[in-house]
């Protein structure tokens, strides 16, 4: 059976007024990566590809190849990589792409750490954390304000440098300066859902999508990359076929 491709399958967009489609990649170690497209609010897998690094053009393959077989969408939600915005572009052109919001809090997190010691840190973490509880526009105007005050009164701390020999002048809070960056960015890449109530702030209705293949992929982690491949394209084609038997009953 892993010696040969399932059958394809039929397009199954459901009738919807807006359809948002969800991107995410699921990482085998370094040995591979697996990008997921799924419409929000369906657990139905619309397509998945293999690829050893998130290529622009090899996503813009995958959404061409969801194009022409009829699915339309009002909007993406991704993890804001570069790769899938220049596809998601190329394809779609100025369609409403929502950056993850819970990848980028993730990755201030990272970066400025969970139990910050400094106190002005823990200040830029709960504005971080507050990120959460923006729900309108004023409230997201609000936010900014704040980071605007904290990043003017933090300037000579964000600034303070030291000297290493043979490497010259360097920045001391590198995270925390990661961490202002992304927040600074954050009002217009990851709030596209204040003006579209029925579109997801993140991609998390795909963690269960992921978590299964990746539980399935545990298991037969024994076998050569071509046969883990063909595995869980089978498996997508079963995972698949359940959940629109499912439908029919």
């Amino acid at each position: 059976m892993l010696d040969q491709d399932p059958p394809l399958t039929q397009s199954f967009q459901f009738p919807t007024d807006e359809a948002y489609l969800l991107i995410d990649g699921l990482w085998f170690g370094k040995r591979f990566c697996l990008m997921i497209y799924r419409q929000s609010k369906l657990k139905l897998l619309l397509h998945a590809s293999f690829m050893f690094k998130e290529w622009g053009s090899l996503i813009a393959k995958d959404l061409f190849y969801l194009k022409n077989k009829g699915y339309r969408f009002t909007g993406v939600v991704s993890d804001g990589g570069t790769g899938i915005r220049n596809a998601v572009f190329r394809v779609f052109g100025h369609i409403p792409h929502q950056i993850c919001l819970a990848h980028l809090h993730r990755d201030v997190i990272n970066a400025i750490g969970r139990y910050p010691k400094d106190e002005q840190v823990k200040k830029l973490k709960r504005l971080a954390d507050h990120l959460w509880l923006i729900e309108s526009k004023e409230a997201l105007l609000w936010w900014e304000q704040k980071l605007k005050e904290w990043t003017v009164k933090n300037k000579d701390f964000l600034n303070e440098t030291r000297h290493v020999e043979g490497f010259g002048w360097w920045f001391i809070h590198k995270g925390v300066r990661k961490a202002v960056r992304i927040l600074v960015s954050i009002a217009d890449t990851s709030f596209k859902f204040l003006d579209r109530p029925l579109m997801p702030k993140t991609t998390n209705e795909l963690e269960g999508s992921i978590s299964v293949l990746a539980r399935k992929h545990l298991i037969h982690k024994g076998l050569k990359r071509e046969r883990v491949k063909s595995f869980l394209r089978w498996f997508i084609y079963f995972y698949n076929r359940k959940l629109l038997s499912q439908r029919k009953t």
